[in-house]
């Protein structure tokens, strides 16, 4: 085998680790168990479940604590806060993803895959 010969093999493969590793849908490993100090005095969201199930998000200023919102599948819900954040949440209570709003209104959307926050 000559370098030439592989050449388009390693292209290929290193094109599949960026893009694996560009993928923002890949579960949260450092979600933080709290939400930041942002100086945000006040957010609205609505937010969009682009899931085919009902999901579970969570707004306060903990992981473990806050109101809990069930957002209905391919449904949209709003809510308005301080200084919480939102977390999504799987069916065990275990935090899938972390948001944490700006000051102002914006707009989040669950993903189709259901382990996912973005915005948009």
């Amino acid at each position: 085998m000559t370098i030439r010969s592989s050449l388009p093999s390693l292209l290929f493969a290193a094109c599949c680790l960026l893009l694996s590793a560009c993928d923002s849908q890949g579960g949260a490993t450092n979600v933080p168990t709290q939400s930041a100090a942002t100086g945000v005095t006040e957010f609205h969201i609505s937010i969009f479940n682009g899931c085919m199930d009902d999901v579970k998000v969570r707004v306060g200023a903990s992981s473990s604590a806050g109101n809990d919102v069930l957002l209905l599948r391919q449904r949209r819900d709003s809510f308005a806060g301080t200084t919480e954040a939102v977390w999504l949440l799987d069916r065990d209570g275990s935090v899938l993803d972390y948001y944490q709003p700006t000051a102002g209104r914006q707009k989040l959307k669950v993903t189709a895959d259901c382990t996912g926050l973005v915005k948009g």
